[in-house]
């Protein structure tokens, strides 16, 4: 009973509806009015889908809401803190600066500094041209690795060194292209053969001496 009414009622506000919209009355003969009343169902269901269809098209732009990225084909997306330069998703490369150079010292007791040349002997006999300071030798830390470099009359000398207590050892002598004739080509060859061998280091009033064989050099710091 509830049922017809509703209906009894639903069909009654369709009429009125029509008439309100069209301006004529529709009558139920021949089957019109349940026709009608059948296509404004119709209606009504058509726009309540596409209401539900709309507000799930406009849900994603929901404060909240999923986000989709969108990227182009063949280009990887950038991380986060990834450095890129401007305007662009190009990596820029980590740059390394010089190598790192520090004074080193001979021995513990003696300063970190240049010494220059004072005097020379070879086999008991002083070298009067080493007294004129034409030699000067500094000891360095290149990265962690001890190097020294000695400047002649001739071209400097250098090579990276070893020193266990007070001995220094020399690896490879490298030699500057300029080439010598005369006393200065003499004295360079000289103490190319000093650096050769193991060398004694004491440091006494001031005063470094290197010994080599019978041969010494002496130095005081600049």
């Amino acid at each position: 009973m509830n049922w017809g009414r509703q209906i009894h009622r639903q069909k009654l506000m369709t009429k009125r509806v029509w008439k309100i919209m069209f301006g004529f009355s529709v009558h139920s003969q021949g089957g019109t009015m349940d026709r009608i009343w059948r296509l404004s169902i119709r209606i009504s269901v058509l726009a309540a889908a596409l209401l539900v269809t709309s507000c799930a098209a406009t849900s994603s732009d929901v404060p909240g809401s999923a986000s989709t990225t969108l990227t182009t084909p063949g280009i990887a997306a950038t991380p986060p803190g990834a450095l890129t330069s401007s305007g662009s998703n190009i990596r820029v490369p980590a740059t390394s600066g010089p190598p790192q150079e520090s004074c080193a010292a001979f021995l513990p007791t003696a300063p970190c500094a240049t010494y220059g040349g004072v005097a020379a002997t070879s086999k008991g006999k002083a070298l009067p041209w080493a007294a004129v300071g034409t030699t000067k030798v500094r000891l360095t830390s290149v990265e962690g690795t001890l190097q020294l470099v000695m400047k002649t009359d001739c071209s400097p000398i250098g090579g990276p060194v070893t020193i266990a207590g007070n001995i220094m050892t020399i690896g490879k002598i490298a030699t500057g292209a300029s080439g010598c004739i005369g006393t200065g080509g003499e004295h360079q060859a000289w103490i190319h053969e000093f650096l050769k061998r193991p060398i004694a280091m004491t440091y006494t009033q001031d005063t470094l001496t290197w010994s080599s064989g019978t041969d010494t050099l002496s130095f005081k710091a600049e």
